[in-house]
């Protein structure tokens, strides 16, 4: 009886990424669900598992003027292969409302 090929068993290691490439990740990511254009990034880092956590700015609502413009903060997460594993909208805003963010 042959024996099972090694490699089959083998378990897919953590991909590394630097956090420029997992922001970078994270707006691709927002795109693809949504049309709305990115701000900005507010924070980024490893979460406890290992993986990273994103936290983007986007415009939902352009107004007129632009203090009046409404905006979201989106947390998105990736598990420590770089797949994206959750995303919560944390908040809206208005811009001029941002500082109290």
């Amino acid at each position: 009886m042959e024996q099972p090929m090694q490699e089959r068993f083998r378990t897919r290691e953590p991909a590394q990424f630097t956090i420029g490439e997992m922001m970078e990740r994270a707006k691709a990511e927002i795109g693809a669900i949504t049309d709305l254009p990115v701000l900005s990034v507010i924070r980024s880092g490893r979460s406890t598992d290992g993986g990273w956590t994103v936290e983007l700015e986007l415009l939902e609502s352009a107004a007129r003027m632009g203090d009046n413009d409404l905006l979201a903060a989106y947390e998105i997460h990736f598990d420590s292969f770089g797949e994206m594993s959750g995303i919560n909208r944390l908040g809206r805003y208005h811009r001029e409302d941002a500082g109290a963010r």
